[in-house]
């Protein structure tokens, strides 16, 4: 499994990290040059070429701290933070209807640090359970940990410019390719 989620991932390499969104458990990461959708109420919204959503632990470190972790969606934001947050109309993070919460905060902040300077993938390390780390420039990383043993989804990963392709799907059983 190590090999194959490498080389799913290694086309990342040399994109950058743009913007994330979270709707409940579900954070959507975006990589790569920017592309503008309609949505099905007419809206636009802008995405990455490279789609990842994941829904298992994951965080996002620099070289000495954890900058943000999927178990911040159980906290509170600061409070000097709030308004931030509610005054976002930006595309580098959304949160759609949902309760903000210190994840909320601090991704929008961390993009909102690299908006003009987004951090680049610089490599991709995977282990044999479908865990991956993507190393970043400026010292970051994003590493994701599956924590299912059934065939809950763990991440899933597709190319959005590519509509033919499969998405590549982790789940605690392993790996599995959809046709979406």
């Amino acid at each position: 499994m190590k090999k194959q989620v490498e080389e799913t991932l290694e086309c990342l390499i040399g994109h950058p990290f743009w913007g994330a969104g979270r709707a409940l458990n579900l954070l959507t990461f975006q990589f790569g040059p920017r592309q503008w959708r309609t949505s099905r109420r007419g809206q636009s919204y802008e995405v990455g070429t490279y789609a990842l959503h994941v829904q298992c632990a994951w965080r996002l470190t620099d070289a000495q701290h954890i900058l943000v972790a999927s178990g911040d969606r159980y906290s509170e934001p600061t409070e000097e933070s709030e308004e931030t947050i509610q005054n976002n109309d930006s595309e580098i993070y959304t949160h759609g209807k949902t309760e903000k919460t210190l994840l909320d905060e601090r991704l929008l902040n961390f993009f909102l640090k690299g908006e003009k300077t987004p951090c680049l993938v610089q490599a991709i390390r995977a282990d044999d359970f479908g865990g991956f780390t993507i190393e970043l420039s400026q010292n970051h990383k994003l590493t994701a940990f599956p924590s299912a043993s059934d065939d809950t989804e763990c991440w899933r990963f597709f190319h959005l410019s590519n509509e033919d392709s499969p998405h590549f799907v982790v789940t605690g059983e392993g790996i599995d390719n959809q046709e979406e």
